[in-house]
């Protein structure tokens, strides 16, 4: 293992934690990455401690002798010798001490005697292996250089930490970072013992149009009023910006920041991340309760469809104008080394994975709005002229195919959706075994088995955290 572990500890206290979750919580409004950590625990009494550990920049490249500082966070409250070694696995977002104050990881360490860390994911958070985000630099930004980080991390905290001979490990993730759970133990079975995977979407694809059909089939089943509402709004608005007395109304009712171009990349922009990333991050991160509430919301502003729609949408932004795709490209050019994660993620959507959420199905209210052409040229104006098809179907053909897509050779990896989750579609795993059991929650959405047992959820929520709780028993007991 490369480098030192830095051990001198932050101390965190009660009112700082909750105040960091505040924080995160509207970076993570957006689709990509997990869901806000709940309150702390009350059986949480010892306060997580910061580190970093040096990493090599590039693994995979023995003359390059560069390396960087990776942060993580470990907690030793209820660690006993020989006791497993639980790693929550950072994603496309930046760490927070009260993911291991609460949740699954917090109860399965308590139950078992477990150590518990966070690692953070190279290029997110404040953990950069390079001076910028340029794309030359970003070439270490990759699912293997990832992974890789974790193993070595791994090999180096059990060869430096007292009790840890005999430790099994579980990698648990959420999202992406379940994608990695899964990834790594089929790639590292030597090293990592169990995982659990929570909404992982593990085939890559380009176009990703299943994602709002799942959108307008769980808004349907709570309102079709609503669902018919928002397909009716979109339609008229369309319509309204085929003038330029239409392009000025709905400039000013939607408050943009400039007059709209109702020409592409504007066009689709404008359907896409600035009017149906609401309605998709709704569903995804939403119980039907909740979908309910902003259809109710949606519904209760007076007039036509396009009105309520309109008015929906403002009750979202606030105070803020709309931007648009000018402004949007301007930002996340920048190479500049920042916690946002737009500009690494994106990235990796372009060389990786795809899941570019398009309008190309018939099943979905947003009309033929944005297709995949509208990623695809963001590629290009983000990062180079040649990044576009051939570097996104390379690298989306390159991953099913080193990492097994829906038909991995793999065991003792619990995988988990829920079916208001859209992700779901690209995550259910095909021909397991009983060591590699596949759980569909009804009714729950994006990562909701990831939190503790509550009384608050639906007893089919409840009965898959305790079988995962159980699976996961089980397979510590096999070895």
């Amino acid at each position: 293992m490369w480098g030192n572990a830095n051990t001198k500890p932050l101390v965190i206290i009660l009112l700082l934690t909750i105040l960091i979750l505040a924080i995160e919580a509207k970076i993570i409004l957006r689709k990509f990455g997990p869901p806000p950590d709940d309150a702390p625990n009350a059986r949480a009494t010892r306060a997580p401690q910061w580190h970093t550990i040096t990493q090599r920049v590039d693994h995979f490249n023995p003359r390059d002798i560069r390396t960087w500082e990776m942060r993580y966070i470990s907690n030793d409250q209820f660690f006993v010798e020989g006791g497993p070694i639980f790693i929550y696995l950072g994603g496309e977002w930046q760490i927070s001490a009260g993911s291991l104050m609460t949740g699954q990881i917090f109860d399965m360490a308590e139950q078992h005697g477990g150590m518990m860390y966070y690692t953070e994911h190279r290029y997110y958070g404040y953990s950069y292996p390079t001076e910028d985000m340029s794309t030359e630099n970003l070439r270490y930004l990759s699912l293997d250089q990832a992974i890789a980080d974790v193993v070595y991390f791994i090999q180096y905290v059990k060869a430096n930490t007292p009790g840890f001979a005999n430790s099994q490990v579980v990698v648990i993730g959420g999202s992406y970072s379940a994608s990695m759970a899964t990834w790594i133990r089929l790639k590292y079975p030597h090293i990592i013992d169990i995982a659990y995977a929570s909404s992982a979407p593990v085939r890559a694809v380009a176009d990703f149009y299943e994602y709002y059909e799942v959108v307008d089939h769980n808004i349907g089943l709570v309102s079709q009023e609503c669902l018919n509402t928002i397909g009716e709004g979109i339609f008229q608005l369309e319509a309204r910006l085929e003038t330029d007395d239409g392009i000025a109304e709905m400039s000013q009712r939607l408050e943009t920041c400039t007059t709209i171009q109702n020409v592409e990349p504007y066009r689709s922009f404008l359907f896409n991340i600035a009017i149906a990333e609401i309605f998709a991050g709704l569903v995804q991160y939403a119980g039907q309760t909740s979908i309910q509430d902003d259809c109710n919301l949606l519904l209760g502003f007076n007039g036509t469809s396009l009105d309520k729609l309109i008015g929906y949408v403002r009750d979202y932004y606030g105070n803020d104008c709309i931007d648009d795709y000018a402004e949007f490209i301007r930002m996340y050019s920048a190479v500049e080394n920042t916690n946002d994660a737009w500009r690494p993620w994106l990235y990796q959507t372009c060389t990786e994975y795809g899941y570019y959420q398009t309008t190309t199905s018939d099943y979905q209210p947003f009309g033929n709005t944005f297709g995949l052409k509208f990623f695809v040229d963001m590629c290009t104006d983000l990062f180079a002229e040649d990044f576009g098809t051939t570097i996104l179907d390379t690298g989306i053909i390159r991953t099913n195919i080193f990492y097994g897509s829906l038909t991995p050779e793999i065991t003792k990896v619990v995988s988990v959706h829920g079916t208001v989750d859209p992700w779901h579609a690209l995550g259910i795993l095909e021909d397991l075994n009983p060591l590699a059991p596949a759980i569909l929650i009804n009714g729950t959405s994006h990562c909701a088995d990831l939190s503790s047992i509550r009384d608050t959820d639906p007893p089919q929520l409840i009965a898959a955290k305790i079988r995962i709780q159980q699976l996961v028993s089980e397979w510590l007991l096999l070895n």
